[in-house]
């Protein structure tokens, strides 16, 4: 008996800045799936070139007692917290940030990807941190494309990226805080592939375009796909000529009280009270933005809240 799907989430419409995205998670169906308490898809949107424009703060907000996890599927974005952390990815890559007791962060398509323009198409999760964790102090990873492990699938069938934990002897660099995955899946034309899953953890499928067939049924086009507790494998299936993505995500759910309000997820709504208080008496620091004002002048700096 394959695993029981037991709902599908269309999302929803929202702006974030610029862009427009499909708030796939939480929903009316679910808080979370495992850790993972917030699923945004960022639907690919072109750009043209322009004169790049440094970020100037506009964008920056706050985060407490999660990580957020962003992959780039097109385009190029830059990342800056408060802590001092900056990186930026390409597509295939991904920016992990553990706000842990609070950060100030702002994430922007990067001043190279403006010159040259093109689409950018990414999704944000956010995972619950438990609440041992909550007050760590905060991190940061640009994780790029070459650093991500990948497995190839038996008899052609495609590959498998692992973004977030491991697969047999495939390990992500990315640290985490609870057992928890997030996979990739590339199924070539035609193609098969059958994932076996484990006991106590929850699992979800994310199709961010073209269609595949889960257990027999055909998702696609930013559809989120949640599946029973029972232990099953779960079958994915191409039917298409060209090949297709499924993002896999999931992991052993946090057995704690979850307050989730604006940017801080918490164990009680006292702790979001404090969290918010911290946030305006400017706990969370500021962030320095590295600004290049022309070719030969690599080091101004301005600081801005």
């Amino acid at each position: 008996m394959t695993k029981s799907i037991i709902a599908q989430v269309g999302g929803t419409n929202a702006r974030v800045g610029k862009l427009l995205v499909n708030r796939l998670l939480p929903s009316r169906m679910v808080a979370a799936v495992g850790p993972f308490v917030f699923l945004d898809h960022v639907y690919p949107t072109r750009f043209e070139p322009q004169v790049p424009k440094a970020p100037t703060g506009e964008t920056a907000h706050p985060h407490r007692g999660i990580a957020t996890f962003t992959y780039v599927l097109s385009g190029a974005l830059e990342h800056y917290d408060s802590a001092g952390h900056h990186g930026v990815v390409a597509a295939g890559g991904a920016q992990w940030m553990k706000a842990g007791r609070g950060v100030l962060h702002d994430e922007n398509s990067s001043l190279d990807f403006q010159a040259k323009g093109g689409v950018l198409h990414a999704l944000q999760f956010w995972l619950n941190l438990p609440a041992c964790h909550k007050a760590d102090a905060p991190d940061y990873l640009a994780l790029h494309a070459t650093a991500v492990p990948e497995v190839l699938l038996p008899e052609a069938a495609g590959s498998l990226r692992v973004l977030l934990g491991a697969l047999g002897d495939a390990a992500s660099p990315v640290p985490t805080s609870s057992p928890q995955f997030l996979y990739h899946l590339q199924l070539s034309p035609k193609a098969t592939f059958t994932l076996a899953t484990k006991i106590g953890l929850d699992y979800a499928a994310f199709v961010p375009a073209e269609p595949a067939r889960i257990n027999g049924e055909l998702h696609g086009q930013s559809e989120l796909v949640l599946f029973g507790a029972e232990v099953g494998p779960i079958i994915f299936t191409n039917p298409s000529i060209e090949p297709v993505s499924v993002l896999v995500f999931g992991g052993q759910p946090i057995p704690e009280p979850l307050v989730a309000q604006g940017p801080f997820v918490m164990n009680s709504h006292a702790e979001i009270a404090t969290a918010y208080e911290d946030f305006f008496a400017g706990e969370y620091g500021q962030i320095t933005y590295e600004v290049v004002t022309s070719p030969q002048d690599l080091s101004p700096r301005i600081t801005l809240l």
